[in-house]
């Protein structure tokens, strides 16, 4: 394809003659020349923003989502989505160590649920922010997954507690 600009006899620019590999001649005035190198750049942008980095295999939770949406403490803007995968923790971090910054928070992570079990989880920026209160886009990764009621919050008991690692995705607007 092949694009000539077009000029009258006064030097003005009148439209671009585009010619295609099959010898057809195309017209494209000024008004739709512009409208397509807007959908260009629109089109562009979208492709050069990163979207986060969902973990491959992991499957959306949407009970879990629809419950990490209650929490109190959580942001209202952000959009929150819960995925789960049977892999194991360590496979999990490898792909986020990876892909994303680890952000520690202050203290000791070292918890046990009521079994004894370890309770694993690790945080990653997945943008260019310092701290988990200023990232658009961070992930958890927990296992295993605790439930809004896992830990007999509300009489339930461990009957929300799964044997899964649990990866929850913010993005904030």
């Amino acid at each position: 394809m092949v694009l000539f600009d077009v000029f009258d006899s006064t030097g003005t620019f009148n439209k671009t003659l585009n010619i295609s590999s099959d010898g057809r001649i195309l017209l494209l005035g000024l008004m739709n020349r512009l409208r397509v190198a807007a959908c260009f750049f629109v089109v562009m942008s979208a492709v050069g923003q990163q979207a986060p980095k969902t973990y491959p295999g992991a499957k959306l939770d949407r009970a879990a989502t629809a419950q990490a949406k209650t929490v109190p403490v959580a942001d209202p803007s952000a959009d929150v989505a819960v995925y789960t995968t049977a892999d194991a923790f360590d496979k999990v971090y490898g792909f986020f160590q990876k892909n994303g910054k680890e952000y520690k928070p202050i203290g000791s992570r070292s918890r046990k649920l009521p079994n004894g079990e370890d309770l694993r989880d690790a945080f990653f920026i997945l943008d260019d922010a310092q701290d988990l209160a200023t990232s658009k886009r961070w992930v958890k990764i927990q296992r295993p997954y605790i439930g809004q009621y896992g830990l007999g919050r509300n009489g339930a008991g461990e009957k929300d507690i799964r044997d899964v690692t649990a990866i929850t995705l913010t993005k904030k607007k």
